[in-house]
């Protein structure tokens, strides 16, 4: 046998080792990115219990679906404030939100939830959004914006003016929306 044959035959051991090799290494690369995967998921499991657990310790309202815009109000008011205090991200808001409706509003979410989550970008102000047109229905919409627009102080205190315009205001954005409409 020639040195060259020897050489080539040399050459195609080498390369079959090699190859093995880098076989070898592309499977522990893969069950190594693997690992790390299921690691990320474990934590996003780790973080998505964290915040359920900061909002249960809150003890936030339950909201049961009246046609009250004063307990939907106050109940989005609190969520607000609660996920801007436990730093909750965006995409948790609304699974957090949907576990304290009870009642009526549990079943219109039963019923929307598959059509509203299709819905581009829905999200927490979305949802609030589904919740006021099913609770706080036009008329009362209406309502609310003429007890804003004839509030009078009367005989009411500056205090009790003040406390019962900002009460109103919130239901009235689209009526006061700068700080010079405000005043």
């Amino acid at each position: 046998m020639s040195a060259r044959m020897r050489n080539q035959m040399g050459s195609r051991r080498t390369d079959s080792k090699v190859g093995k090799v880098l076989r070898k290494l592309t499977s522990v690369t893969e069950n190594i990115t693997k690992v790390v995967n299921q690691g990320n998921r474990n934590s996003d499991l780790d973080c998505y219990s964290e915040v359920f657990k900061r909002v249960v310790a809150a003890k936030p309202p339950v909201y049961l679906g009246k046609e009250d815009p004063d307990s939907l109000e106050n109940w989005s008011w609190e969520f607000d404030k609660l996920f801007d205090v436990i730093n909750c991200p965006s995409e948790l808001r609304v699974n957090n939100g949907v576990y304290y409706l009870r009642e009526e509003a549990d079943l219109q979410w039963a019923q929307r939830k598959d059509e509203l989550l299709k819905k581009q970008n829905f999200g927490w102000d979305e949802f609030k959004e589904a919740l006021r047109e099913k609770f706080y229905p036009s008329y009362l919409r209406k309502q609310k914006c003429m007890e804003f627009t004839n509030l009078r102080i009367g005989n009411m205190s500056i205090n009790e003016y003040y406390n019962k315009f900002i009460e109103l205001m919130r239901f009235v954005p689209e009526v006061v929306s700068s700080e010079t409409i405000k005043a």
